[in-house]
């Protein structure tokens, strides 16, 4: 179970508050393609021509982007004992290069996807962050949908280095 601040959980549970909870997201295609950054909330006006909202943050790695707003629609990752963590996000399909982003989605070559996240308040402090792979997706005229989740553990190499001489000389006596 995450652990958010009381004020993240106080905006997420209050009937009305000024404080609004923040899902950042930034998808990145596996096949080279450009990054895009999508923000639940049009905290601020990004540009005038064209007319574009969204909100600016330092993100999870530091670097302060421009999340373009997006209507979207987000599950919290559910946590079943027998699979990694699973969600589904969907995007209207505004931005130019969603669609594209949605057709590099295939089961050889899967988009990285960072969801985290941030209050209004402070757009720099993120709560959360979830690092998952989109394994699928559907597109149409109206709306991208992208199924998400996480590699399962039984996956990753163990022993993850190999027993050589020069890593581990204690071994070779």
């Amino acid at each position: 179970m995450p652990q958010l601040s009381l004020s993240f959980r106080q905006a997420f549970n209050a009937e009305a508050t000024d404080d609004v909870p923040i899902v950042l997201v930034a998808l990145t295609p596996n096949d080279g393609g450009e990054t895009v950054y999508l923000s639940s909330d049009p905290t601020q006006r990004l540009s005038e021509d064209p007319l574009r909202y969204g909100t600016i943050s330092k993100g999870p790695d530091g670097q302060t982007r421009e999340y373009e707003f997006v209507l979207m629609a987000m599950a919290w990752p559910d946590d079943q004992e027998a699979s990694p963590p699973a969600t589904s996000l969907t995007f209207d399909n505004v931005a130019e290069d969603m669609a594209a982003t949605a057709r590099s989605v295939t089961p050889g070559t899967q988009a990285d996807v960072v969801m985290s996240l941030v209050t209004s308040s402070d757009p720099d402090f993120v709560e959360e962050t979830y690092l998952m792979k989109a394994t699928g997706a559907t597109y149409d005229a109206q709306s991208v949908s992208l199924s998400v989740s996480r590699e399962p553990i039984e996956t990753e190499p163990y022993p993850a280095q190999r027993m050589t001489k020069q890593r581990f000389p204690g071994q070779f006596r």
